[in-house]
């Protein structure tokens, strides 16, 4: 049957003042394309769809639920609407219409894009979409979340766009366009448009706009200034964070057609540069302000002014550390020693059990896990930022968790009998998110096959293929494990990660780690993760060489492979062989060092006992001088130091207090004592088996100043060498080089003393 759909803009504002003024002119800036964000290719986008789209009059409607509610004035080049006074600010207490008639594509879909380009002169922000009429609830098309423009009050124009898909279907949705307008004052629309594409758009914000590093650009330096402004949008956000702020100078950018916005606190300027080395020789400033680009990398080598200052990022995983320990450690460990940033495990709610991987089965989005509260979390991130030190989350936007025995046996019912760590209730391909409760139809399934929307295709272990899927072999739509896949493909399955990451950011999160990327397509990843501008993005990567358009559009890899040859040469080849350590320069052939983040160790990496050939702390002294070589060594970009905790399980959690299993991990710093409660340093190996606890492999002696070492080393030439193969009275086991005229380094392997 035919659906109605209207386009509802809700306007929520501020406190406001001073009601009722009467409004006539309305002053618009020239007319440009509205759509320019939405990727729809050259020659595809369709014919306007508004039969007044610069609002004469003719052709709207008005709605007042009081009488004298709102005065309007429409001018064919914008209308000015001024609501009076109203105890609640209901936006649809004020409405304008206009009926539509929209097509869904017949067999295949139809994509469209809803834009609105307005101001006030009163702080609020519109929240718009196209939804179904009263009948059915106001349902947003296609299931996502409204849009939402924050109108600064300060007078001057702001476009955003709302896209959504209709269809397949044969039937035309016939409805009307509904601007809701009852709940900011002085509101001026100058456009509305709504345009169809031809063929499925590029999402918007595929691009990456990422962090450069560099200084300041100039003018006259081959980069052009389009625009510079400044307002509250750019200043702290109620989290005491700028991140919000760059967020609104990244949809200024990408409005005004610009490639780089150079960002302070309050201030937005939007360039335009015809090349990286364009970029490079522009950035010459020393002004205090950050660069981001689509001309950027992340984890880029150099820094400073035109490039001059090289960058060697160090970071370590605090494996299953609470927030209240890492908000320590950045203070009193991690920021002067020079670490750049954190790597945090999952911090959704997530299900009941002691194990490791209960964090990675998310039954939700609220900030609220074994770790600590939202609260906690918000206070670890400032307070590690103000130490120097970035925060990397682990995010999961591939699935959630596996249904509990009891969802289970419920078979298809409508139930969610499951609960999560903070109580929250999940069920089979069911979870309660933040916004309401998320069903079957977000996720994969086999409802298009059998009609079965609880169930889905397998990712088949130990192969790891994918054989029932549509097509066969794309496990991108299948269950990992278990665990029900997200249908990102969909928009509001993307609206609800986006939120999720939105949230992340304005708490002053600036990186992440992609958990389980091989599994979300790099056109879903690059739709969900590239409307916010990130410091650093990395994926989990098992091997094989990734797609170059991956790279591009998404972000870095985990490569294992170059700690494995480290690894290889220090502790399982002939120590005869010790100088083929000078030919490691990368880890995955295809996966270049400055795209990759190497680890020596990572949690999904345990054996029961020591074993040489997987580097953990179980192998004593030659995993720390396998870590300290991995800092010494020039080679390689970012790398990854790790700190975590005994276990003889290998699916055992932290160490800590387990009850229904709700396990509250011990803190590592007990009683607020001034240092943690960590292993010794090893002086042998393998290590001996009577400590439990937490490890802290990041601490032993020699790595901060290692840390410190790799900052001025880093890059430089090796110039000289020292090996038995080559001088032999240096000795079997025993090696040196020298890095530039001033970095010297020189190992013992194992725990040779001769």
């Amino acid at each position: 049957m035919a659906g109605f759909f209207r386009v509802a803009v809700l306007l929520l504002p501020l406190p406001a003042l001073g009601r009722g003024r009467q409004l006539t002119t309305v002053s618009c800036p020239t007319r440009s394309s509205l759509h320019t964000e939405w990727g729809c290719p050259d020659g595809e986008l369709g014919p306007e769809l508004l039969v007044d789209p610069g609002f004469s009059g003719a052709a709207w409607g008005t709605y007042l639920k009081e009488p004298g509610g709102a005065s309007f004035s429409f001018t064919g080049n914008g209308v000015a609407v001024d609501a009076a006074a109203d105890d609640d600010e209901t936006p649809w207490h004020v409405q304008l219409t206009q009926a539509i008639s929209l097509e869904q594509g017949g067999a295949t879909e139809s994509f469209y894009s809803l834009c609105v380009q307005a101001s006030s002169t009163e702080a609020g922000t519109i929240q718009f979409a196209v939804d179904a009429d009263g009948a059915l609830n106001f349902a947003v098309a296609g299931g996502g979340v409204r849009a939402q423009m924050s109108l600064a009050g300060d007078g001057r124009f702001r476009n955003h766009c709302f896209s959504f898909r209709l269809g397949p279907s044969d039937f035309t949705y016939q409805g009307r366009v509904a601007l809701d307008l009852g709940a900011v004052k002085d509101v001026k629309v100058c456009h509305a448009s709504l345009k169809r594409c031809a063929v499925r758009p590029r999402v918007a914000g595929i691009t990456p706009v990422r962090r450069c590093y560099l200084a300041p650009l100039s003018q006259g330096l081959g980069c052009t200034l389009l625009d510079s402004q400044s307002g509250a949008e750019f200043r702290e956000n109620r989290h005491g964070q700028e991140t919000t702020g760059k967020q609104a100078c990244l949809r200024e950018m990408r409005v005004l057609a610009g490639n780089t916005f150079v960002f302070s606190i309050g201030h937005c300027e939007i360039w335009r540069c015809p090349s990286r080395a364009a970029l490079v020789e522009a950035a010459t400033s020393s002004d205090s302000k950050e660069v981001f680009s689509e001309l950027c990398e992340y984890d880029e080598t150099v820094a400073g002014r035109r490039g001059a200052e090289k960058r060697s990022p160090v970071y370590v995983q605090l494996w299953e550390w609470n927030f209240d320990d890492i908000a320590k450690e950045c203070a009193n460990y991690l920021g002067p020693n020079g670490f750049d940033a954190v790597q945090v495990s999952p911090v959704t709610e997530h299900i009941l059990g002691s194990e490791w991987f209960t964090k990675y089965q998310p039954i939700g989005f609220g900030l609220n896990s074994r770790s600590g509260s939202e609260g906690q979390f918000k206070e670890m991130v400032a307070k590690c930022r103000a130490a120097g030190v970035q925060v990397i989350v682990d995010v999961i936007l591939n699935h959630v968790a596996a249904p509990c025995q009891a969802a289970i046996e419920a078979g298809g019912a409508v139930v969610m009998p499951c609960k999560g760590w903070a109580g929250s209730p999940y069920g089979n391909r069911r979870i309660n998110s933040q916004d309401g409760w998320k069903g079957p139809e977000l996720f994969h399934n086999r409802q298009a096959i059998d009609g079965n929307l609880l169930g889905n295709c397998p990712v088949e272990e130990p192969s790891f293929t994918c054989p029932q899927s549509d097509p066969p072999g794309d496990c991108t739509q299948c269950d990992f494990k278990g665990l029900p896949d997200w249908n990102t493909g969909l928009q509001p399955t993307r609206d609800i990660l986006v939120k999720h990451l939105t949230e992340l950011h304005d708490l002053g999160v600036t990186m992440l780690r992609l958990d389980a990327a091989s599994y979300v397509s790099t056109e879903d990843l690059a739709a969900i993760i590239n409307q916010l501008p990130w410091d650093l993005v990395y994926q989990e990567w098992w091997g094989g060489v990734p797609l170059e358009e991956r790279s591009v559009a998404v972000g870095h890899y985990r490569d294992q492979k170059y700690g494995l040859k480290i690894t290889n040469a220090l502790g399982v080849g002939d120590a005869k062989y010790m100088p083929e350590l000078l030919n490691i320069s990368h880890g995955i052939d295809g996966i270049p060092p400055e795209r990759a983040v190497y680890p020596l160790t990572f949690h999904d990496q345990r054996t029961f006992e020591a074993d040489r050939f997987v580097p953990t702390f179980k192998n004593g002294l030659e995993f720390h001088q396998q870590q300290k070589f991995m800092l010494a060594w020039p080679e390689a970009v970012g790398v990854r130091l790790f700190g975590g905790y005994t276990f003889t399980d290998m699916d055992a959690g932290p160490p800590g207090n387990c009850g229904n299993g709700r396990c509250q991990p011990f803190p590592v710093y007990m009683f607020n004592d001034a240092e943690p409660r960590c292993m010794p340093t090893p002086t042998t190996s393998p290590l001996a088996t009577d400590y439990e606890g937490w490890v802290c492999e990041h601490r032993w002696e020699g790595i901060a100043g290692l840390v410190g070492f790799r900052k001025a080393c880093r890059g430089l030439p090796v110039t000289q060498t020292w090996s038995e193969s080559s001088i032999p009275s240096v000795g079997l086991g025993r090696f040196a080089f020298r890095a530039g005229p001033d970095c010297f380094v020189a190992l013992v392997r194992g725990d040779n003393t001769r």
